[in-house]
């Protein structure tokens, strides 16, 4: 969705963003329904059709959105900070994480959203392949897909972990853990293969 979609339809679609993720907080999405969305949006049952054709849809907006929202925030400070890129990188992203963690619990709560998970995966192992200068150089016998596509696994099980312990470490040193195993470790092994 564009800026220039009407004011109306982006409200529309935020207030069905919010009324899914409030109710993920509260129950399991597979029990989740459009009549429940739609009365929790205060809206009419048909509203929800003009904008998505099934919950999915709405679902994957939400992460979407999030995901590109935190790919914008590390482009605009990464560039910017004193220290290491890939862990301000990472510090970026924990503090994200942090800031947003329901939105991640969504992601992470349930195997119901596999296939939502699925293309959120994809969408980060293409932005580490898009990002990451070594997999494009590297002469490595593994092919730059297979390695991005491990660095975002590796990303979620991370975040995953961290938000099953109460955010704890502080988001600087999961910035520094970040870079030491995802990005470190893995530039080692595709430099040993």
């Amino acid at each position: 969705m564009n800026n220039k979609t009407d004011p109306r339809v982006r409200r529309t679609r935020r207030t069905l963003r919010e009324a899914l993720v409030s109710l993920i907080l509260e129950k399991d999405y597979t029990s989740i329904s459009i009549k429940e969305i739609t009365e929790r949006a205060d809206m009419a049952y048909i509203t929800f059709f003009r904008h998505y054709t099934a919950i999915d849809e709405l679902l994957l907006e939400v992460l979407d959105e999030g995901l590109a929202e935190l790919l914008g925030h590390i482009a605009a400070l990464a560039g910017k900070a004193d220290e290491p890129a890939n862990e301000v990188e990472g510090r970026i992203i924990f503090e994200y994480i942090k800031q947003k963690s329901d939105l991640f619990r969504i992601l992470l709560k349930s195997q119901s959203v596999t296939r939502i998970r699925k293309s959120v995966i994809q969408n980060i192992a293409a932005m580490y392949e898009d990002s990451c200068d070594f997999l494009r150089r590297s002469n490595s016998q593994i092919p730059a897909k297979i390695v991005s596509n491990h660095m975002a696994t590796s990303l979620l099980a991370l975040v995953e972990w961290w938000l099953e312990n109460k955010m704890s470490p502080h988001p600087l040193q999961m910035g520094k853990i970040y870079r030491a195993l995802i990005i470190d470790g893995t530039m080692s092994a595709v430099a040993s293969a």
